[in-house]
């Protein structure tokens, strides 16, 4: 059987599914998912926590179990891949940047928590954003980290790093968007000024420094229903670990 590539609580996943008509196949009320080509290792998971990606087509089973190129490692030099790790090694020059977003019921109450880390300086940005979604306030995390970037930093090394996988996947990952297309259109115009920006994705609550950060940033914003920005000089040249 086949498979074809949805969203699976914000991740991408590759589903079983029927050859006739590319639908999820559901055995016992779950189904079959595999978290990249090639992978050998199969998952079950809810077939309500799937959303069907526009344009996305099905895969046969003899491409995705035989797909060298995932198993060798060139599919990581795609700019569409989703990475953890930056491509370039992170120095003191590097700004690192962590963002999050919250939001109190989806739609509900929303707020942001962007963490930048420059040689000399932490800025941390607390805003509360109104009514939104949990993906309105990823997105508009990510802008408002890229906004505050200068233009004497265009040709910095800079990593992005957020939790959000359904925003990687729409950003760089080639995911077809039905919504949200004029933020997402702002945050690439953004991205084009610096072309050595580098988005990844971060394991969330998982005790990484910045994240942790981004996360209670955010939330603080939606409990608070009020926003604030901080500056501060680094006690500490050293860029966090990424």
């Amino acid at each position: 059987m086949p498979w074809k590539k949805y969203s699976y609580k914000d991740q991408a996943v590759f589903v079983r599914v029927l050859p006739e008509t590319g639908k999820p196949i559901v055995h016992r009320g779950r189904v079959e998912m595999r978290y990249r080509l090639g992978a050998n290792k199969s998952y079950r998971g809810s077939p309500e926590q799937l959303v069907e990606l526009e344009g996305e087509a099905v895969v046969s089973d003899a491409e995705f179990t035989g797909s060298a190129a995932a198993e060798s490692g060139s599919v990581a030099k795609d700019p569409g891949v989703i990475r953890e790790a930056p491509t370039r090694e992170v120095d003191q020059a590097t700004i690192i940047i962590h963002t999050d977003g919250a939001c109190s019921g989806n739609p509900g109450p929303a707020g942001i928590g962007v963490h930048i880390a420059r040689a000399a300086e932490i800025v941390e940005l607390s805003e509360f954003i109104g009514e939104g979604t949990n993906n309105i306030a990823e997105l508009t995390a990510i802008l408002r980290a890229l906004e505050q970037l200068t233009e004497d930093e265009q040709r910095a090394h800079i990593v992005l790093y957020t939790d959000s996988g359904w925003s990687l996947g729409v950003l760089i990952g080639g995911w077809k968007a039905k919504a949200n297309l004029n933020l997402l259109g702002k945050i690439k115009e953004k991205m084009a000024l610096f072309p050595h920006l580098e988005l990844l994705k971060v394991r969330g609550h998982a005790g990484q420094d910045g994240n942790e950060e981004a996360d209670y940033l955010a939330t603080m914003a939606v409990r608070r229903e009020s926003s604030t920005t901080r500056t501060r000089r680094r006690s500490s040249p050293t860029p966090p670990s990424p």
